[in-house]
């Protein structure tokens, strides 16, 4: 609230709103500003009112597997990979994921899986699933590498973009 005064002959003025910078990630802002109560026979014109947009500068997360490893037995369906959004969530990111063979075999001992998880604004985690194939054969322990790619929304990878997926035998 204030006055903002005009001298004789000038035909605009302009006045600051100040705007305190945060690290909380939020969603952007607007604040109603409008004009009213003139003085010395002034009128207002028809654009009595605007909106300011406080656009959020803050970042749109770091993304990060929740462990370097996972593990789970090749009779159990599938294994559920977490993956975290710390240090923003104002906004909606997303993250693309792949896995690749290292000591497993694709196809036989797991589907290969692919594709982009979406975090809406306020959500830090998701997950996505690798269907685990169960044979009967007795052999060792297997792994499968896992990706995080190209993120989108202003996230950023973070120290965990790769992750290993262990396949434990049960014969």
């Amino acid at each position: 609230s204030g006055t903002l005064t005009f001298d004789a002959g000038v035909k605009s003025a302009s006045f600051q709103v100040p705007i305190r910078n945060d690290t909380r990630d939020e969603v952007n802002e607007t604040v109603n500003l409008s004009l009213s109560n003139p003085g010395g026979g002034a009128v207002l014109g028809t654009r009595r009112t605007a909106l300011l947009s406080i656009v959020d500068n803050d970042s749109g997360g770091v993304l990060s597997f929740s462990a370097g490893a996972f593990q789970r037995s090749e009779s159990g369906g599938s294994a559920t990979i977490k993956v975290l959004r710390t240090g923003g969530a104002a906004s909606g990111v997303t993250v693309h994921y792949t896995t690749s063979a290292a000591t497993a075999k694709a196809n036989e001992d797991y589907t290969p899986a692919t594709g982009t998880l979406s975090f809406s604004a306020g959500q830090t985690s998701a997950s996505f699933s690798v269907t685990l194939m169960n044979d009967t054969l007795n052999e060792a322990n297997e792994t499968v590498n896992l990706v995080l790619a190209n993120p989108t929304g202003g996230a950023k990878l973070g120290t965990q973009p790769t992750a290993v997926l262990t396949i434990l035998d049960d014969e």
